[in-house]
């Protein structure tokens, strides 16, 4: 008799015989649909539609389950190896071998046959797997094959650590293999969103128990190394009110003509504006032009002093762009009761200084931040200016004089040499 007369005769019976008998035919029912054989690829072609699993006559636990009927009549089989761990009421596992879009019923075999005496001699199937592939193991099955128990024997007050593994680690690191852990990783996937939800007491505990637990691992030969190095990190809260020190800024001669423009095109009336453009197109320094005096320009030529108030005996020819900007800073600052270029606001005293060197600067550093988004000290503004010049070609006679270089006599430029005036041309011209 056939499957589907089987069936039929099933279905028959509950009709005649009545609920009383329902359970007995039930029974009858299901072995229909779950049939012991010996599992073979010839098996499967005989079957019918109807049976849904097929439990191995030599090896018990061994099965193939059948799935729906696909368009071209097809169905997917998959083989399974069912085992008990520790007794009728110990751990119980279904242990997937394969499919049939992997392997054929004769495969399946061959590997339930290597299978059967592991699960005779109580071995976990699942676990023989894990330390087979312990130099590639996921972090989640570590802790689900030692590191659980390791905690368990390990603390107290066990609970509250594996708690903190499995919520606070596990969900962000779990699927990583152990190889591909490291500080970074552990930093930004645990540590710091803990940081950031202001949990630093929890997050220290989660860090302290975490290393242990890798150190479980490095001591098992799971992991080479412990991929933990520190636990202590910097948990204080940014000051919002404190802006964060900007970076040092390195500028190209099109960033500085850049710097230069944007302050000529200001329409504040600030002096820290034209200072700076002074130093962009001369070169020299924020304390020598604020130690300048209205009377060194004359003429064609700017006349330098000393910060102790003194010539110096250097001169830098005015022409161009610079002529034209110390005449209007002569115009916008016009304060006959001071002696110097760009006087305080204080007005003419005995002693008196130029403007306070530090607070301009202060201002230009600014208005640089502003431009390029990062700071630049006043003195290396100076230093990528004559790298600047150098890089465009000007004489290196030229930029040794602008920038105080020490050069041998002989080479050395006399303060009203022309190549002066043409190497700051050349300045102008390629990049101002």
């Amino acid at each position: 008799m056939g499957l589907v007369s089987l069936y039929a005769l099933a279905c028959l019976l509950i009709e005649l015989v009545g609920c009383a008998t329902f359970v007995m035919c039930k029974v009858f029912f299901e072995a229909i649909l779950n049939i012991k054989e010996r599992i073979s690829q010839g098996l499967f072609s005989s079957l019918g539609n109807d049976v849904k699993r097929v439990n191995d006559s030599q090896y018990i636990g061994f099965h193939a389950r059948l799935g729906k009927p696909k368009a071209d009549g097809s169905r997917l089989i998959s083989y399974y190896y069912f085992y008990r761990v520790g007794g009728r009421n110990g751990k119980q596992v279904n242990y997937f071998i394969g499919n049939s879009e992997q392997m054929d019923a004769g495969v399946a075999r061959r590997i339930a046959m290597k299978i059967e005496p592991h699960v005779k001699a109580g071995e976990d199937l699942l676990k023989l797997k894990f330390e087979a592939e312990k130099k590639h193991v996921r972090l989640k099955d570590f802790w689900s094959f030692c590191g659980k128990d390791f905690f368990v024997r390990k603390y107290k007050n066990s609970r509250d650590a594996i708690r903190n593994i499995e919520a606070d680690v596990l969900p962000q690191l779990g699927s990583v293999t152990l190889d591909k852990l490291s500080q970074h990783l552990i930093e930004l996937r645990v540590f710091s969103p803990l940081i950031k939800r202001s949990k630093v007491s929890q997050m220290k505990v989660v860090a302290s128990q975490f290393k242990v637990l890798l150190q479980h691992a490095v001591e098992n030969d799971y992991l080479a190394s412990q991929p933990i190095r520190q636990t202590s990190f910097n948990t204080t809260k940014p000051n919002n009110r404190t802006k964060p020190a900007l970076a040092e800024l390195t500028l190209s001669p099109a960033q500085i003509k850049g710097i230069y423009y944007r302050a000529a095109k200001s329409d504040k009336n600030n002096a820290y504006l034209y200072t700076l453009r002074i130093q962009i197109l001369s070169g020299q320094s924020l304390s020598t032009i604020l130690a300048s005096y209205r009377q060194d320009i004359k003429g064609n030529y700017w006349s330098l002093r000393g910060t102790n108030g003194k010539l110096t005996g250097k001169v830098i020819p005015l022409q161009g762009p610079l002529k034209l900007l110390f005449k209007d800073v002569l115009t916008r600052f016009p304060t006959p009761e001071s002696l110097f270029l760009f006087p305080s606001k204080s007005g003419r005293k005995d002693g008196e200084d130029g403007m306070d060197a530090r607070a301009v600067a202060k201002s230009q550093q600014r208005f640089i931040a502003n431009v390029h988004g990062e700071t630049l000290s006043m003195s290396k503004l100076r230093k990528q200016i004559e790298q600047a010049m150098v890089n465009i070609g000007i004489d290196p006679l030229v930029v040794a004089y602008l920038f105080d270089r020490k050069v041998d006599g002989y080479l050395r430029l006399t303060p009203k040499d022309k190549a002066i005036e043409h190497g700051l041309n050349h300045w102008y011209n390629g990049k101002i």
